[in-house]
């Protein structure tokens, strides 16, 4: 038997043979070539065009069937002809989201995505522990760092995305947020899972490596800590007029006011004063007029 049919195809292994393959896959990639299918694919969500778009990398999913398949945003674009599943045991060659992750992702990353591809498991977060991580192997296991979920399901639970949410925030982190917006507009509450998480998002993406992202985090998490022991600390009837939610009908005393008091009480007792003394004149006027008139009577009395 001759030693190329021994090793397989140009006398070597089929482990050589298939590392060949991908190092030819590798060589033909394009950042022009990406760049140019991205742009296409952007387009073709703008103008609403309902053909099959190309997506300009390999989107994959693992699933389990743990979800319900109306609310599934796996499924969905599995059905759009953006994602392709996965068979159990299947090795995949790009990043993969998953909680069993070895390190954090990071803009270092790009280059993985846009020549290997991206996956993420499709599975419920309610049966995270039965599921089979074991049996999903890829070569860059990835963990997505704090964010939180605008699905439906989960709106406003840290880190409990859905799959589509996972694609954008990888997307978005190592430079490619376009992308990501592509598959948020296949759903009514898409875009809002970008606004929730832009400061976020941009954090994450002006790193570098996955020891940047990760200190990202814990800083924003430590801000958030802080503002909520300060809220808890505030106390609720300490309003001042300095503040933001200073009351306009609360009067505070200034140093004059007590004065001012005590001359206005003066001018009352003038007034008061005065009013008396009108009061005195008007009652003797009327008292001559009635004498006036008695006397008017006594003439008229003589005449007659």
């Amino acid at each position: 038997m001759s030693k190329s049919k021994v090793k397989g195809h140009h006398g070597r292994g089929y482990k050589g043979h298939k590392n060949s393959r991908s190092n030819c896959r590798d060589a033909k990639f394009s950042e022009d070539r990406f760049a140019e299918t991205m742009e296409a694919a952007i387009m073709a969500v703008e103008n609403e065009e309902e053909s099959e778009v190309k997506f300009p990398c390999h989107l994959m999913m693992w699933d389990l069937g743990q979800c319900d398949p109306k609310k599934c945003s796996g499924r969905k674009l599995m059905r759009l002809g953006f994602v392709k599943t996965l068979r159990l045991k299947q090795h995949f060659g790009g990043i993969v989201l998953t909680p069993v992750g070895t390190s954090c992702l990071a803009p270092d990353d790009r280059t993985i995505i846009m020549q290997k591809g991206l996956a993420v498991v499709d599975c419920s977060w309610a049966q995270i522990d039965a599921t089979p991580f074991g049996k999903m192997t890829c070569s860059f296991p990835r963990l997505l760092p704090y964010l939180v979920a605008a699905n439906p399901v989960n709106y406003g639970r840290p880190c409990k995305l859905s799959c589509v949410e996972a694609f954008a925030a990888a997307f978005y982190i190592v430079g490619l947020p376009k992308l990501g917006e592509v598959l948020l507009k296949k759903f009514k509450w898409g875009t809002a899972f970008y606004d929730l998480n832009e400061e976020l998002l941009q954090r994450y993406a002006n790193c570098h490596t996955s020891e940047e992202v990760i200190a990202a985090q814990k800083s924003y998490l430590d801000e958030i800590r802080k503002e909520d022991e300060n809220k808890d600390m505030r106390d609720p009837m300490d309003i001042g007029s300095d503040d933001e939610c200073y009351n306009p009908n609360r009067h505070e005393l200034q140093p004059g006011d007590y004065e001012d008091d005590d001359d206005d009480d003066d001018d009352d007792d003038d007034v008061e004063e005065e009013e008396h003394n009108d009061d005195c004149d008007d009652k003797k006027s009327i008292n001559n007029d009635d004498d006036e008139c008695k006397l008017n009577e006594t003439k008229d009395d003589h005449c007659h």
